[in-house]
């Protein structure tokens, strides 16, 4: 059963439309920031540094800290700042830059938003143009768009202020061009050469995730052009990609050390710990992905998930080794990204978070889509009645429309009473690990801030997480600590110690104060730095304003970082 392709191009613009419009009303409910969200501003627009050992900051520093002002359009300022940052590519801050630029000293949430609108618009059209090639069915190929488009993962990954909207676009287009490239079986178009240039390019300098997805992609290509003898078209796909990711190399050269000894690179982990506790640790983070697909695209329900993954595999099952049939080439191409990668990710990750997965998510929505839609046209009705597979969208629109009621997309937090401020004046104490960071838009609504940090951490922070983590069946041996001291500084050996606290409570303004609203870190020793204050300036009493969420809240230990606006419990301290 197929549609015109007039109707399916209005189809097409309308789930656009529906998508993008559920991410501005999400967008405008947003209430705070995930860490890395600030520092998307930061890294992109500024070379500021806030003072963070004790020193007073004002608005101004923190508008200066995220915003575009003395370097606008300073392209030199973005590459050297990711050069110090030592996690990621310099292409999605500059993407940033630019539009920050255009608004000189304005922070705003919608600056980002919009390089994250256009990329997802061209995503869904990718994926429309992908599914349209590989079922050749423009309704189906619209079946695949709206799964996706009106899920949680696209919400998500849409109001995300990172790179991973960005990362989308670039894998999707790969796979696109890579499609078109395998269409034309043994002929080379310049065309095709030159996207697959420019998206190779563009990939490597967004995300370094984009050479996973794009090297599980390409594995797909060789094997079939090389069962099918497509040996000069298969030398010049290759060679193409490898000359783009060599323009990328010579573009940013630290691309291998990031990779490789970065502190997101995969020797960034330094686990002193037991065996048995690393391998229930990575069952556990097995489980959380797939708690994560099941909010992301199966109403929050894992047992969903479970049931419709079972009837696929029953189903191809049914007609590889039953029925004798095979799935259509094409298909693979979307299977082998999809879920290699999802799997990957899942196992090795820093942390177990949907970001991680994003680029892949448009891939698995495909892979449950298309093959409903086989099974339902493989089966007896189907074969009865063509229009029984028109059942799989009204399935899709009904669980999309459902989702939103029971899972909200992450990233939008909105439950803090922290935006009212209680004080004129601020003090954060935090740790080494830039906890302030994530606290900057609120910082900003004080007259002054004082960042300060403590050494002493947390006595109790090492038995929650060590409890939490037995809870959920990971063996720690009493070790817990030592892979969370690896994950919370990502193998960053540099990572600078101090403690600043007498120095902040010798302060003469803070000591000036009749009240004050101190921000202490959970990571931090609460009742060192509460007892530092009493005994050493006239600010006697405290009252909480904001307890901080605590960590058995939460399934995935990570969510209480996605969920939760500060990572602080909130004092008014006063004479």
């Amino acid at each position: 059963m197929k549609i015109s392709n007039k109707v399916s191009r209005i189809a097409l613009a309308a789930i656009i439309i529906v998508s993008l419009s559920l991410s501005f009303i999400f967008m405008a409910v947003k209430q705070g920031y995930h860490e890395d969200e600030l520092l998307t501003y930061n890294l992109a627009n500024s070379s500021k540094q806030l003072g963070v050992d004790g020193e007073w900051n004002s608005p101004d520093d923190f508008n200066e800290y995220l915003t575009a002002g003395e370097h606008r359009f300073d392209y030199g300022n973005v590459y050297h700042n990711q050069v110090v940052d030592a996690s990621h590519p310099p292409l999605y801050y500059a993407l940033v830059h630019t539009v920050c630029s255009f608004f000189p000293g304005v922070f705003s949430r919608w600056l980002a938003f919009a390089i994250n609108v256009v990329m997802m618009t061209g995503s869904l059209i990718l994926l429309y143009k992908i599914g349209k090639r590989v079922t050749g069915n423009n309704l189906y190929a619209l079946i695949g768009v709206g799964g996706y488009a009106l899920s949680i993962a696209c919400i998500t990954t849409t109001i995300y202020l990172r790179m991973y909207a960005s990362l989308t676009f670039w894998v999707l287009m790969f796979l696109y061009v890579t499609l078109r490239m395998y269409d034309r079986k043994n002929e080379i178009k310049i065309l095709d050469c030159a996207l697959l240039l420019v998206t190779v390019v563009a990939g490597v300098l967004t995300q370094y995730y984009f050479i996973l997805c794009a090297g599980l992609i390409g594995l797909v290509m060789l094997i079939y052009k090389i069962k099918d003898r497509y040996i000069k078209s298969l030398i010049a796909y290759a060679a193409v990609a490898f000359a783009g990711a060599g323009i990328a190399l010579a573009v940013y050269p630290y691309i291998i050390t990031n990779v490789l000894g970065g502190n997101r690179g995969f020797g960034s982990l330094k686990m002193d710990i037991d065996t048995i506790t690393i391998v229930t640790y990575f069952w556990y983070k097995v489980v959380c992905y797939i708690m994560l697909l099941a909010k992301d695209m199966f109403l929050g329900q894992g047992w969903l998930l479970g049931l419709c993954t079972g009837f696929l595999l029953a189903a191809y099952i049914c007609m590889r080794f039953i029925k004798k049939k095979k799935l259509p080439r094409k298909a693979w191409f979307i299977i082998v990204p999809g879920a290699v990668y999802f799997i990957f990710i899942a196992l090795v990750s820093p942390f177990n978070s949907d970001r991680y997965v994003m680029a892949c998510l448009p891939l698995i929505s495909l892979i449950f889509s298309y093959g409903f839609i086989k099974a339902v046209n493989f089966s007896r009705v189907g074969k009865k009645n063509k229009k029984a597979v028109l059942a799989v969208p009204a399935c899709i629109v009904a669980a999309s429309a459902l989702a939103f009621i029971p899972v909200k997309p992450y990233y939008i937090y909105g439950e803090t009473n922290l935006y009212d401020t209680k004080t004129d004046n601020c003090v954060f104490v935090g740790t080494a690990m830039m906890e302030w960071n994530k606290c900057i838009d609120k910082f900003m609504n004080y007259d002054s801030v004082m960042i300060a940090k403590t050494t002493e951490m947390s006595k109790t922070l090492y038995d929650e997480l060590d409890e939490f983590a037995q809870s959920r069946g990971v063996i720690t041996n009493g070790k817990v600590g030592k892979l969370a001291e690896s994950f919370m500084t990502n193998g960053d050996v540099e990572r600078k110690e101090s403690d600043s606290i007498d120095k902040m409570t010798s302060d003469e303004k803070l000591r000036g104060l009749s009240e004050v609203t101190v921000y202490i870190s959970r990571l931090a020793d609460s009742d060192y730095v509460i007892d530092k204050i009493t005994k050493n300036t006239d600010l006697k009493k405290y009252d909480i304003i904001q307890k901080d969420r605590q960590f058995e809240e939460f399934f995935n230990w990570y969510d209480y970082f996605v969920e939760t606006e500060s990572y602080c419990n909130v004092y008014r301290f006063y004479k």
